[in-house]
């Protein structure tokens, strides 16, 4: 039994809500590491993440006895709420919040600390939180083509994975595609070698393509080519409405390189530009 234990929790989520990830680092009063976890639990925002991470680091104070628990935490909003600085109006977070509430019975004494996310211990938790949500993507990913290996019957086919693109602004990048083409954001890493970041989108359903956005720090120039000179042509997604998606484009300020017009009977098409001039297709099957 540790009659003291200090506990760093983060939780996080890609796309809030998306695939979340959570993750506790349990410290003896002497700073050596008693447990370090971290779990995958499904679709949820950052701040239930936040919560269930808090959740899952107390759960293992109470198995280990321990009679004093010091919390910290890098979540502004979880901290005071928990600490009756803020009041909890959601629902959900309320639920968890009470859940945190009944701990308190368990401990001779609990504390709750704000600390910043730049703590080594918070770091530590945050790197737990990040593996477990790429190794969670690459089994989607590794179950995807398995699925389609099944259903090829030589060795020889193969299956188109994925397209990359390079980015000058991520966040902004992210936002585009998921605002407008409804992607979703599956992973999110950093490529240290490199000094780049790396993000991989796709549809909800997981049946499209997926998209990998790349960012590299050191990119000092960043400009498209004349159309005729450029040796990437354009992405293309499949839309329901395209008048209404180039409408809702245009009032949010995207570049529409060319209307919608028909190719065929069956087929509308229309061009615009992602925020770094990337040209898309975008096409309605009637």
């Amino acid at each position: 039994m540790s009659q003291r234990l200090m506990l760093y929790s983060d939780g996080g989520a890609r796309g809030n809500p998306g695939p979340a990830a959570i993750a506790f680092v349990a410290l003896s009063e002497q700073g050596e590491t008693v447990k370090a976890d971290a779990q995958f639990i499904g679709i949820h925002t950052n701040n239930q993440a936040e919560y269930r991470a808090l959740l899952l680091g107390l759960e293992f104070a109470r198995e280990c006895r321990t009679k004093e628990v010091v919390c910290h935490l890098d979540s502004e909003l979880v901290s005071k709420q928990i600490n009756g600085e803020y009041t909890v109006r959601n629902s959900e977070l309320h639920q968890l919040w009470r859940k945190v509430q009944d701990q308190k019975q368990f401990f001779k004494k609990i504390v709750f600390v704000s600390v910043s996310r730049e703590h080594p211990q918070i770091q530590r938790a945050d790197s737990l939180v990040n593996k477990t949500l790429d190794e969670q993507a690459f089994k989607l990913s590794t179950k995807r083509l398995t699925v389609a290996d099944a259903s090829n019957s030589k060795e020889e086919n193969s299956l188109f994975v994925h397209a990359s693109i390079r980015t000058s602004n991520m966040e902004r990048s992210i936002d585009f595609y998921s605002k407008f083409l409804n992607l979703k954001l599956q992973s999110r890493r950093e490529i240290k070698q490199t000094n780049a970041e790396i993000a991989f989108l796709q549809d909800a359903a997981g049946k499209g393509c997926t998209l990998e956005l790349t960012f590299y720090r050191n990119q000092k120039k960043f400009l498209q080519p004349p159309y005729e000179e450029r040796l990437f042509d354009h992405l293309a997604f499949s839309v329901v409405n395209i008048e209404k998606t180039i409408s809702t484009m245009k009032n949010a300020g995207v570049t529409v390189t060319d209307e919608p017009f028909k190719i065929n009977e069956q087929t509308t098409i229309a061009f615009i530009e992602d925020p770094d001039g990337t040209l898309i297709e975008l096409i309605q099957k009637n």
